[in-house]
């Protein structure tokens, strides 16, 4: 073999490729921008687990809201709306003196949800930094109801799943028949005694009936920032201006026609809150 053939069939490897500098700027500037959004993430959740937080920068409404619930703490009575009272009404859930804002407003604590409550949370800020808050303490509009809604449920579920029609009113709703295919159960009255439970099962083994088509939420019964003096004796529920109007509307959705309930339509609707 002569010198000419070893040269033609010697294999030149080629050293292997640099990436280019500028792509591993970009990646480390992407992992450093991401590491910066976990941290500013999980720094804006323990920070919105403080009522104090939340009062500092909402200003005059959230203040107000704040303010109320230090009352109650107090022993202030009465309360003055239904926000402040989870703060000395016994949950099942917790020690009410650990309610805090965040609780309402965290929906059901989904990644969905999480990113939503921080999305408002962020344009909260940017309106406070650069525009004018509403100042109204009494606010006419909800963002995204299903967040409240949901919120609610957390600690409301046996609320939405109790039979019979003294109950229908809650157990009518799409919310009750979600909290059944999640593995819910059913439960009757507790005013029923005991040993007639039995005769009852029935009324269990028929399961609900939901009105699917309804766009009733929480919120639409339930005022939580709402002081209107008085509604303590009733839970807090204004029946003419509030209830009995949500309760047409889900009457027509049912029925096709409203059932005149008293005083419902009669006022103008409080706002949502």
């Amino acid at each position: 073999m002569d010198e000419t053939q070893t040269s033609q069939d010697t294999i030149l490897i080629a050293p292997p490729a640099k990436r280019p500098r500028s792509r591993r700027l970009l990646l480390v500037l992407v992992g450093i921008l991401t590491l910066i959004g976990l941290l500013s993430i999980g720094t804006i959740s323990s920070l919105e687990e403080q009522d104090r937080f939340c009062a500092s920068c909402h200003m005059v409404p959230e203040r107000t809201y704040y303010n109320r619930a230090q009352f109650a703490l107090a022993g202030v009575i009465p309360l003055e709306d239904l926000a402040s009272a989870h703060y000395v009404i016994p949950s099942s859930q917790q020690d009410p003196r650990d309610f805090r804002c965040i609780d309402c407003h965290r929906g059901n604590e989904g990644v969905i949800h999480r990113g939503t409550a921080i999305t408002l949370g962020a344009r909260d800020a940017a309106i406070y930094l650069l525009g004018q808050p509403d100042q109204a303490i009494e606010k006419t509009h909800i963002e995204v109801p299903q967040l409240l809604t949901d919120s609610c449920i957390k600690c409301h579920a046996d609320s939405l799943l109790v039979v019979g029609f003294q109950n229908h009113f809650h157990n009518k709703l799409p919310a009750a028949q979600k909290l059944l295919l999640q593995g819910e159960a059913l439960k009757l009255p507790d005013s029923i005694p005991a040993d007639q439970v039995e005769i009852y099962q029935s009324v269990l083994d028929a399961g609900l009936t939901t009105i699917e088509e309804t766009d009733l939420r929480c919120v639409d019964c339930h005022l939580a920032h709402i002081h209107k003096p008085g509604t303590e004796l009733s839970s807090f529920l204004d029946l003419q201006n509030v209830v009995y109007p949500a309760c047409e509307r889900c009457h027509v959705t049912a029925l096709g026609q409203p059932l005149g309930l008293t005083g419902a339509g009669t006022k103008e609707s409080a706002p949502n809150q």
